[in-house]
């Protein structure tokens, strides 16, 4: 499966900017009022009593000032901080969602952070790309992952929501991000927290997020009859993935085929894996109708075995890298050199030249199990911090 194909899609949020827009216009109207109060209060001062003007005048610049501390105040309360705490208590209450359909709960993972640090920093190089270059960034750092890794972006803009809002804002208005949240095929997350540049809508939009990557935002929103402008906006750059450290396993081959009398078949077998074992597994779950053979040769001892005449292959058992005798079941495990597995391989045989063959139906799998080193994206392989 291409790894590239799984991320999920950028969002862009109107009604987070109108809100903040609506509080920053009740705070002028206020202002409006207490001022109009204020040069009411004046004229009926000079009028009726003009000996008390500087003292009223001290009075009421007071209460102007209160005014505008508390409501300042009440607008920064209102404005919940970005950070990793608001992030751990957010992916909380994804992962309650997560078990009630089934899912595991995402993990953190430390170095998809720091993937997710590369992602912004190449992002804001052209906002007007929804998930800008991520083919790119993907080659460049886990492409010795691709057999095995899947990476799914999410990139959003919370700022002004709880988590708890910011969950329920993403199921009615962003689905696609909400069910790129919950995928099972992913238990591991990490994160970016930054301040950037990125595409806000100006009044209303029948829209509310991007479906898909490398889309044009500018001309998508115009599309659609909505006005944009560019602004600085708090992003949550998540990298989602189905594996963080410790074993993995690779499918090698599903084998489902026919096996004549006097025939065989055989499978190469090679791999550069991102490991630093000097061995892996082999595993080799196989079953047929009738007896078989099976044999793992390297390419010398191959090319040995295929220059054999018949009647020397029904006593064949060696040389050979492994030999697992006669049988319709073969459930075994075999450690390969790594060093051989990458540069020349081996290939699996299983062979139906025997002097009583007959006619066999070969299925099961073949898998390699290994311990991948974990990634390196370390700031100093990327681009600096201004």
């Amino acid at each position: 499966m291409e790894t590239r194909d799984n991320y999920k899609y950028r969002r862009y949020k109107y009604w987070n900017n109108k809100e903040s827009k609506s509080k920053s216009g009740r705070f002028r109207i206020s202002k409006i009022i207490a001022r109009v109060i204020i040069i009411l209060l004046i004229i009926l001062i000079i009028i009726y009593n003009p000996s008390y003007i500087k003292q009223i005048l001290k009075i009421l610049q007071t209460s102007i000032n209160t005014i505008s501390t508390t409501l300042k105040s009440t607008t920064t309360y209102t404005q919940p901080t970005i950070n990793s705490a608001w992030v751990s208590q957010f992916f909380s209450i994804v992962n309650q969602y997560r078990q009630s359909i089934g899912a595991q709960p995402l993990q953190y993972c430390p170095w998809l952070d720091e993937f997710a640090y590369v992602r912004f920093k190449t992002m804001i190089q052209n906002p007007a790309i929804s998930h800008y270059s991520f083919d790119q960034d993907f080659n460049k750092y886990l492409n010795q992952y691709r057999s095995f890794l899947l990476i799914s972006e999410e990139v959003l803009y919370p700022a002004g929501y709880t988590p708890n809002e910011y969950v329920q804002d993403l199921q009615l208005n962003a689905p696609i991000h909400w069910e790129g949240l919950i995928d099972s095929n992913y238990t591991y997350y990490g994160y970016y927290i930054r301040y950037g540049p990125s595409y806000v809508i100006i009044g209303s939009c029948p829209v509310t997020e991007i479906p898909g990557p490398n889309i044009n935002i500018p001309q998508y929103f115009k599309s659609y009859g909505c006005s944009v402008e560019i602004e600085n906006s708090t992003w949550l750059v998540i990298e989602l993935s189905n594996w963080c450290s410790g074993p993995e396993t690779l499918p090698v081959s599903v084998i489902n085929e026919d096996l004549p009398q006097q025939y065989y078949m055989y499978l190469p077998i090679q791999y550069n894996l991102p490991t630093n074992d000097k061995y892996v597994k082999l595993v080799i779950n196989l079953s047929s109708t009738s007896p078989v053979k099976l044999f793992l040769f390297t390419p010398y001892q191959f090319n040995y075995f295929e220059g054999l005449y018949q009647r020397e292959a029904w006593s064949f058992t060696g040389p050979a890298y492994y030999y697992g005798g006669i049988s319709t079941t073969f459930n075994i495990e075999i450690l390969l050199d790594t060093y051989q597995l990458s540069n020349e391989g081996y290939y699996l045989v299983i062979s139906n030249v025997l002097p009583n063959a007959r006619y066999a139906y070969i299925n099961g799998n073949v898998t390699i199990v290994y311990t991948p080193i974990t990634p390196n994206i370390t700031l100093s392989n990327t681009i600096n911090i201004n």
